[in-house]
């Protein structure tokens, strides 16, 4: 989608986007966390969920009040396989993380485990907290209600279901396997900046407020809070209808949390993550596990390729790629818009930008 970019060196960003969430209020600590998690999603390709989304949505959310940038997660109940963490209004990732780790950390002594977020926020990349739980031993499942109902039930017109991300992720002998994916057509992201940059969206992704296919994104819901009168993305098939609804239930309901719309019309309305492990050691043996894993891999990516694809790549493939280029020429490639918008946010909150 980004039709003109910015190359800004890797500590460069990291360092700006630490004094910006330090100039809205967050410890250097925070600071910290918060920068490497949208610098990960940059740094991997995934650029909706790095800068932009920290200019976007991320700063805007602490300056509103939205989000406590002290608050701090804490766990309010707890057995051998399960926790539940009351985020206390805190920044997604900054709850999401020690979920994650708790989750990883149980699974290894019950064999599987869930942990659960309450009153908490965006965590962004998804698959950032299922790598985590990857990197322990653990295959890693994140599932995340999105605050911002953008995306029609099938056969329905209204906007009334968030993106809803989830993410798995699989240890094996090499990176781990990572699924992260959206059961919706396109993200919010998307339409926004189609309509900032005046293009038109694929055929098939959105429909308008009747229900009609359209290509126009002014016309469609970005997210700037409940837009009924608006038109709406599409589920990915009723596959993808079912698993948004199935992620409301899992990261919603189960935490006692808001779905859907009701979070941009009940005041207060709470936002749930759902994260569980499995340590294979408990089954067939994580030694075992790993080896059948990444054979299973070797072998669909020797199959043969379609004609014109010069390889068969799997799912986290291509992003750790990705990163390991970013790091080793030390810059990251960033939308043109996303910068200049970065530019003026540091300005606003006098904070200097990198040369």
């Amino acid at each position: 989608m980004y039709l003109e970019t910015r190359v800004v060196a890797v500590e460069a960003l990291r360092a700006f986007m630490e004094r910006l969430l330090m100039a809205v209020g967050c410890d250097a600590g925070t600071a910290a966390t918060l920068a490497q998690v949208h610098l990960e999603a940059d740094l991997r390709g995934v650029g909706v969920q790095g800068l932009n989304h920290l200019i976007s949505s991320h700063l805007p959310d602490f300056r509103s009040g939205k989000i406590d940038p002290a608050g701090k997660p804490e766990v309010v109940r707890e057995g051998d396989a399960y926790a539940l963490i009351e985020g206390n209004s805190c920044s997604g990732p900054i709850a999401a993380i020690p979920a994650a780790e708790l989750a990883a950390a149980k699974a290894q002594k019950a064999g599987c485990a869930t942990v659960g977020v309450r009153n908490s926020h965006d965590l962004f990349i998804a698959g950032y907290y299922a790598e985590l739980m990857a990197r322990e031993g653990a295959i890693g499942f994140v599932f995340s209600d999105d605050v911002v109902p953008v995306v029609h039930p099938l056969g329905g017109t209204e906007p009334i279901i968030g993106s809803n991300p989830m993410a798995i992720a699989v240890p094996c002998e090499g990176e781990p396997f990572v699924l992260d994916f959206a059961p919706c057509a396109t993200l919010p992201t998307y339409v926004r900046y189609a309509k900032r940059y005046g293009k038109s969206l694929p055929e098939g992704v959105v429909h308008d407020a009747e229900g009609q296919p359209i290509t126009d994104p002014s016309q469609v819901s970005d997210g700037a809070g409940h837009q009924a009168h608006l038109g709406a993305i599409a589920p990915s098939g009723n596959k993808g209808y079912g698993l948004l609804l199935a992620i409301d239930f899992l990261s919603g309901a189960l935490m006692g949390c808001a779905m859907g719309t009701d979070h941009a019309t009940i005041p207060g309305a709470h936002k749930g993550h759902c994260l569980m492990a499995i340590d294979p050691a408990m089954f067939g043996g994580a030694d075992a596990f790993r080896h059948a894993v990444s054979a299973r891999l070797s072998q669909v990516k020797g199959s043969k390729a379609a004609p014109g694809q010069a390889e068969i790549r799997t799912p986290g493939e291509r992003s750790f790629a990705t990163r390991e280029r970013s790091l080793a020429e030390g810059r990251v490639t960033v939308d043109r818009l996303c910068w200049e918008d970065a530019l003026e946010t540091a300005t606003e909150l006098g904070v200097d930008a990198p040369a």
